[in-house]
């Protein structure tokens, strides 16, 4: 096992290295101190070439990921919706580029003070107020709230 990255150490080691499944990893989010979700926008041409939605997933830091038996949990799959899909086969004529990405990936607890900063906590998800949201962009731009099942 590698030594993990620090202050003291000024290593850092490479945690996940995409793959064709797993691309375009832009947006991110802590949900937990181990959990962390990526989510992506693969763009018009790697959805073609591919034939798989935009996605998000969840990563526990915990894990090898160099191992490739271990893979992150896909939590969402994003299709086009009605404004991306009209705008996509006009050929992009108009403001939302062709297709929908997964964006404004975000989990707080509400907090607006110097501990509602990102990163002062670690979040409790789900508890204390701690709630999680993404925004569909490039479409009609929704945001939605994920819940627990």
């Amino acid at each position: 096992m590698q030594d993990s990255p620090s202050a003291e150490t000024g290593k850092l080691t490479l945690f996940y290295r995409g793959n064709e499944a797993h691309s375009g990893l832009d947006n991110v989010a802590f949900l937990s101190r181990d959990r962390i979700s990526f989510v992506e926008d693969a763009g018009d041409t790697l959805h073609a070439q591919r034939d798989a939605l935009d996605s998000g997933y969840v990563f526990d830091v915990t894990t090898d990921y160099s191992d490739t038996s271990n893979q992150p949990v896909r939590w969402l799959a994003e299709g086009r919706d009605a404004s991306a899909t009209i705008d996509s086969a006009n050929g992009g004529f108009g403001k939302n580029d062709g297709d929908n990405e997964i964006t404004g990936l975000h989990v707080s607890d509400g907090d607006p003070g110097t501990n509602g900063v990102l990163g002062a906590r670690a979040p409790q998800l789900f508890q204390g107020g701690w709630r999680w949201f993404y925004t569909q962009q490039h479409g009609d731009n929704p945001t939605y709230e994920v819940l627990p099942s």
